[in-house]
């Protein structure tokens, strides 16, 4: 196991998702991907495919004229060919002319779990943990 390589697929989901490239965006997940990201405190995890990720994230993304996530502090672990990445992350969204603040950010903690498909980590589960917001809460709902 080469940690980058893992560490590599979750840091291209970032980058992907921040460049608007869906394509490539889709080539992260695996087949099917539990997910939980709690943000407002009532979500409920489930289980999701590439296919339905996308173009949900591409409604919300392409509403901001930039969107930037920045991870660090990685933590990586394999074990039973499951590998498991956690990072801090901060998202910062910028919508150009909205009123009230043309700023919002995310900042919290994400674990990934990683499995090895066809000779390619995909993400198999993927929970964030949104420790505050920042800015204009309501450029995401505009």
């Amino acid at each position: 196991m080469k940690r980058y390589e893992i560490e590599d697929i979750v840091t291209k989901m970032f980058v992907y998702n921040d460049n608007h490239n869906w394509e490539g965006l889709a080539s992260v997940f695996a087949p099917e991907v539990q997910m939980l990201h709690v943000i407002s405190g009532d979500e409920q995890s489930h289980i999701t495919k590439p296919e339905e990720i996308v173009p949900l994230w591409r409604s919300i993304m392409e509403k901001f004229d930039a969107v930037h996530h920045q991870i660090g502090n990685l933590l990586t672990t394999v074990e039973n060919g499951i590998a498991k990445v956690s990072c801090h992350g901060t998202a910062t969204h910028y919508k150009a002319n909205a009123e009230n603040g043309n700023i919002w950010g995310v900042i919290g903690k994400y674990t990934f779990l990683l499995k090895e498909i066809e000779g390619e980590w995909k993400i198999i589960d993927e929970v964030f943990l949104c420790d505050y917001q920042t800015g204009n809460l309501s450029l995401a709902h505009d």
